[in-house]
């Protein structure tokens, strides 16, 4: 079993009766130790197949059609938003494109990581 599996994976925006399918049909997995780089033109799906497997997409506005995200065996395309957040940082993450202007020059490293430590694992007394 892999660690992270997609299968036909299909991703819509829309509102109303207007709908853009902006991912058809992705699949592809990763085994734990792997690194998979998503490669393509501009526009071709890669961020919104990457925010998907992490549900980082803005839902309602956008929804699965189609396919299956699975993590170490789990489905997380419906999984809930608090369950989600259990997951992102502490057994999966995502480095964003332009990883270097994703800091703030005025605040602190520390700062900066320790806000996302407590956002995912606020301190117990």
């Amino acid at each position: 079993m892999s660690l992270l599996e997609i299968n036909s994976l299909s991703v819509s925006f829309g509102t109303g009766d207007k709908e853009v399918k902006a991912v058809q049909n992705v699949s592809f997995s990763l085994d734990k130790g792997e690194t998979l780089a998503l490669v393509g033109e501009s526009g071709s799906g890669k961020s919104v197949s990457a925010l998907s497997v992490m549900r980082l997409l803005p839902y309602p506005l956008a929804w699965h059609p189609g396919g299956s995200v699975r993590f170490g065996g789990e489905e997380l395309i419906n999984a809930s938003e608090t369950h989600m957040r259990d997951l992102r940082g502490d057994r999966m993450a995502m480095i964003f494109q332009e990883p270097l202007t994703s800091l703030n020059p005025l605040h602190s490293i520390e700062k900066q990581i320790g806000e996302v430590v407590l956002l995912h694992k606020p301190l117990r007394p």
